[in-house]
């Protein structure tokens, strides 16, 4: 019989030695998970703002950019409270920021040159130009802490805002979320910003 966990754990020593210790798998993974649960959770989210029943048809959503949906979601719905929108609307703009991050980490190279690692994105090397937006990932602390935050705490919102026309409740919820969410958004703003002066040499 193959004895897969001695190769499971073969490979974890592997990536520790590139720098990415237990701490760190455990915070992308963390990181990876939430995002998901925030990713599916807003699209279902979108269903019931935009007030449209997709029951026998095929989603709108599956078409639309994540830019496309964070600005429906920062939309939010007439129906709802100036206030409940408003938080919607920071949860969207944070929503930009975390999918950057998430995108450079999911996609981004793996760069082990001593200290702890980090990932970019799309890089333009040899004066190769890609039409694609660059971007880091950096997993030093406390930028894993806080995308984890940020990206649980809009999980929160769409989870809401999934019942909020049917549910007042989880509309005053919303309301009570503000706070988390606006840190949520200088969170996700500062993690981006942080990148892009460490990768300008700035920082």
């Amino acid at each position: 019989m193959h004895n897969y966990p001695a190769e499971s754990l073969d490979i974890q020593a592997r990536l520790y030695g590139l720098g990415l210790m237990p701490a760190h798998l455990m915070l992308i993974g963390s990181f990876i998970v939430a995002y998901g649960l925030f990713e599916t959770t807003l699209e279902r989210a979108l269903w019931s703002l935009s007030e449209t029943d997709v029951a026998g048809t095929r989603p709108f959503t599956e078409k639309l950019k994540s830019e496309d949906q964070f600005k429906m979601l920062g939309g939010g719905n007439s129906n709802l409270s100036d206030k409940c929108n408003a938080v919607l609307k920071v949860a969207a703009n944070a929503a930009v920021d975390l999918n950057d991050y998430r995108n450079s980490l999911v996609h981004g190279y793996l760069l082990a040159v001593g200290g702890t690692p980090m990932f970019m994105r799309n890089p333009a090397w040899h004066d190769v130009k890609r039409n694609k937006p660059v971007g880091d990932a950096y997993i030093d602390e406390p930028f894993q802490d806080l995308v984890l935050i940020a990206a649980w705490t809009l999980f929160k919102v769409v989870q809401l805002a999934e019942k909020s026309l049917a549910d007042p409740a989880a509309e005053r919820a919303i309301e009570a979320l503000a706070e988390d969410v606006n840190r949520a958004r200088s969170y996700a703003n500062e993690t981006r910003h942080l990148c892009q002066l460490m990768n300008s040499e700035k920082y």
